[in-house]
């Protein structure tokens, strides 16, 4: 018996951790490849954004699944063994989504109720799996509504989960409650959180990991105080516009931008201020840009940024201009002189060609941009100059 516990247990625990890792990681994978392929590389995750299509897929595969876990039940004695089927509801909603869970929940239910029609049972195990799975989704909805930590949640979970369980066992078994029955009882309910919580830190440990992960590439890919990409990364995306311009007759644009007044800021107001100007500058780009995945925001020194427009048609020039008027409405501080805000770009864009001397390289390009933002310096500063020039282009 002891023997085929153990197994029981372990077949059950590694079928549950496996079914939401394909879901984790599934989502993961969706929301990386669903993203631009620069993205894929670069960006972290937040939360994920599945098609309503993948929702449902996962649920059923989920409900598959937890069925397959209700014919592995657990046995501790000669009485009922314990079934741990309802186990992925909670992850799934917790790890997934709503839809995910009630999909989830519905697929489980219907595919027991069809085992107890072949099989026949007693209309008992059909209350039973339509009450227990049913509260155990809804306890799971609750929580994620409320926002709920990984631990805490797990705690609610579980707690409500056997508050319920032990309602419906007075009920059903209240004129039958003796000792061995109650050992029973308590032997059901330990063995059921113990793999409750095992599965809830291992998953919550290797999803921490996973999240720490994209983190530390954050770091490596934005610029901590403005959130915008770093040098490093511009310098990657310059190197793809490049090519793509090399390789598919693509334009694109290029404009350094660099803040006229800034060591004046930082001696007027101190250096706290002026990180708030290039916070404040960065969300305001960022807000202006959201809405189009061709545009790519950098900070690539200082008080130094640059954008890269990756398709000629983006206007590089009116949203530039544009970019200068607002940075007039920041609320910085009511004390601080707004005239201050002003900036001089260089703008350049880069149009294929088929001519062999017009070949450069992403730092010959970056060059040519920063000679165009000296220009805007020296012509009086708070402007945009703005030039075109070539790259060298295979023919097809």
């Amino acid at each position: 018996m002891i023997f085929t516990m153990i197994n029981s247990y372990i077949v059950n625990l590694v079928i549950i951790i496996s079914t939401i890792f394909v879901l984790y990681f599934s989502s993961l994978k969706y929301s990386l490849e669903h993203d631009d392929a620069e993205n894929e590389i670069l960006t972290s995750t937040g939360q994920f954004n599945l098609s309503f299509t993948l929702q449902i897929f996962l649920g059923i595969f989920i409900g598959l699944m937890s069925f397959v876990i209700s014919m592995n039940r657990i046995p501790i004695d000669n009485m009922r063994p314990v079934d741990v089927r309802y186990l992925p509801v909670y992850f799934s909603v917790y790890y997934g989504s709503p839809v995910i869970g009630i999909v989830t929940t519905i697929t489980l239910i219907l595919t027991k109720c069809l085992e107890y029609f072949i099989t026949g049972t007693s209309i008992t195990e059909y209350i039973n799996n339509f009450l227990i799975t049913g509260i155990i989704l809804f306890i799971s909805l609750v929580i994620v509504k409320k926002k709920l930590p990984p631990i805490k949640a797990a705690m609610t979970c579980l707690s409500l989960t056997l508050i319920s369980r032990a309602i419906l066992a007075i009920f059903f078994f209240f004129n039958q409650m003796e000792n061995e029955l109650l050992f029973h009882f308590l032997l059901h309910f330990l063995v059921f959180s113990s793999l409750f919580f095992i599965t809830a830190w291992l998953l919550n440990a290797a999803i921490s990991i996973s999240e720490s992960i994209h983190n530390y590439r954050d770091y490596a890919i934005f610029d901590n105080l403005t959130k915008l990409y770093n040098k490093e990364s511009f310098f990657f995306f310059l190197d793809l516009a490049r090519q793509k311009t090399t390789t598919e007759k693509v334009s694109f644009s290029l404009a350094i931008i660099d803040f006229d007044n800034f060591k004046e800021i930082n001696d007027t107001y101190g250096h706290l201020i002026g990180d708030r100007v290039l916070k404040e500058a960065a969300e305001l780009f960022l807000d202006i840009t959201k809405s189009d995945e061709n545009i790519r925001v950098c900070r690539i020194g200082g008080d130094e940024f640059a954008v890269i427009f990756k398709k000629e048609e983006n206007s590089s020039f009116d949203l530039l201009e544009f970019l200068t008027k607002k940075l007039n409405q920041l609320a910085i501080t009511e004390t601080f002189d707004k005239n201050m805000i002003t900036l001089s770009i260089g703008l350049i864009h880069i149009l294929p060609s088929d001519k062999e001397e017009n070949k450069k390289s992403s730092q010959d390009i970056f060059n040519l941009a920063d000679k165009a933002l000296y220009i805007a310096k020296n012509n009086g500063k708070n402007q945009i100059f703005e030039r075109n020039d070539y790259l060298y282009a295979k023919k097809s």
